[in-house]
């Protein structure tokens, strides 16, 4: 498409909508192309490379590219990688774990299980009716694997630790110490009452486990499996869209029957229209230009997709694949 020139989006609600409605339904939209660009890239010379950086040569901007962009994609499977290296580890370790040591991280789990059901407003009376010998026996069997596994990752990772030498430089952990104090102000938390020790041991323990998996990763054999996600949606977005279409159909259809019943109006009807007409003059404008810009803000994602697999005309639609 060009830019001015104004496209026919057909766009299919999904099936999973929680508004039945529209769930399943088609919609279309009417969208004008405001701009348009097309992305250059400069070529990478020596000359370029000084202008990032004077040391810079070509070839070694390359490699800083590279390096940066294995390590922006190794960002989205870090945690599934971890989570494969932890379960193998608790897999090859074998280790008697004591029940006492079940017990008392049952109860933390617990009791942190009790107040996040207090913050979501269950009364206090209803949780001490939970809070029985019973429940938490059936708790505790519940998490007992969890616990278990953790324990074994825990040890294994501090074994691995010791005998490769692995160690935490002070700078990290003095810097995570401070990102957490600087989230914590910015919460609107007092750091003063954060236990630095307790706060230390366990950022160090975090970051020890994260150099621990690196380690292993790099000898290990891993492969990395890429999972379709295509029929994921922003279900907030969607319900919020499905509710705005419906209710300017509803709109439209009661404007279309206030123009036929308008057709002949009463005498007391023209008296009243001139108050009508004032009311809605002074009303409707903000609520129409706000409804615009929400409906156009939560479509975007929903719309662009189906513009941007559209054929390019001319070269002037938004091509971020000319690399």
């Amino acid at each position: 498409g060009k830019v001015g020139e104004t496209k026919t989006v057909n766009v299919r609600f999904p099936d999973a909508l929680k508004n039945k409605d529209l769930a399943g339904k088609d919609a279309i939209f009417d969208v004008t192309i405001l701009s348009a660009s097309k992305r250059i890239l400069p070529e990478i010379t020596d000359e370029f490379a000084a202008q990032v950086r004077p040391e810079l040569t070509a070839e070694s901007l390359k490699d800083e590219l590279r390096k940066a962009v294995d390590t922006q994609d190794a960002q989205e499977y870090m945690g599934a990688r971890n989570e494969a290296l932890a379960k193998a580890l608790a897999v090859i370790i074998d280790v008697e774990v004591p029940d006492t040591l079940v017990t008392n991280q049952a109860r933390e789990k617990y009791a942190m299980f009790m107040t996040d059901m207090r913050s979501s407003g269950m009364a206090d009376e209803d949780i001490k009716q939970l809070i029985n010998p019973d429940n938490f026996s059936k708790y505790k069997d519940i998490e007992k694997p969890d616990i278990v596994r953790d324990f074994k990752v825990s040890m294994a990772v501090d074994e691995i630790a010791r005998l490769e030498n692995i160690q935490v430089p002070a700078y990290q952990v003095e810097e995570q110490m401070q990102s957490l104090k600087d989230q914590a102000t910015k919460e609107g938390q007092n750091t003063d009452d954060m236990d630095d020790e307790q706060t230390r041991r366990k950022v160090e323990s975090t970051l020890e486990r994260r150099m621990v998996y690196d380690f292993l990763a790099e000898g290990a054999e891993l492969e990395v499996e890429y999972v379709d996600d295509n029929g994921d949606f922003d279900e907030d977005m969607m319900e919020k869209l499905a509710a705005e279409s419906l209710a300017r159909e509803e709109e439209a259809e009661k404007e279309a029957e206030e123009e036929e019943e308008g057709k002949q109006p009463s005498v007391v009807a023209e008296a009243a229209l001139p108050a009508v007409v004032e009311e809605t003059k002074e009303t409707e404008p903000a609520k129409e230009v706000t409804s615009k810009e929400e409906d156009l803000e939560r479509t975007t994602q929903v719309i662009m997709d189906y513009v941007n697999s559209q054929a390019i005309d001319d070269g002037v639609v938004d091509d971020d694949n000319d690399e």
